[in-house]
């Protein structure tokens, strides 16, 4: 299937995508809502981020890697500090998109969350639920 990628890889990766589909619907759904209602981009994109972070962590740590383990500070600030680097590169795919290319926000912050869609799945595959 993906050259290097074990059985137990390739089931994570689908059930991340599956997670993070869940998660990045909500993500625009807030993100939507609050630019409709006159919240600036660059707000709106952060809270509907951290909104499906939120949602994101329980599932991929129950569901998408089985991790049993307790959920303490370590962990929670390896998932964080994932998460917070997502939210540099999401800014600064946002800033050159909007600010330097002149697309759309709603079409650059699709954009900026599929960027992010990969960072997440490394960082947490590879850092925050390794066994």
């Amino acid at each position: 299937m993906l050259s290097g990628f074990s059985q137990k890889n390739v089931k994570h990766l689908i059930r991340f995508l599956f997670v993070g589909g869940v998660c990045t619907v909500f993500n625009y759904i807030i993100f939507y809502f609050l630019m409709k209602n006159g919240i600036q981009y660059q707000i709106a994109s952060s809270i509907g981020f951290l909104s499906g972070v939120a949602i994101g962590f329980p599932l991929n740590k129950k569901w998408t890697y089985q991790s049993e383990s307790s959920i303490t500070s370590f962990l929670l600030y390896k998932y964080a500090l994932v998460y917070l680097i997502s939210l540099v590169v999401n800014f600064f795919t946002l800033f050159i998109l909007v600010g330097k290319l002149n697309i759309d926000p709603k079409i650059a912050n699709f954009i900026s969350i599929i960027i992010t869609t990969i960072t997440n799945f490394l960082g947490t595959k590879i850092w925050v639920f390794q066994k």
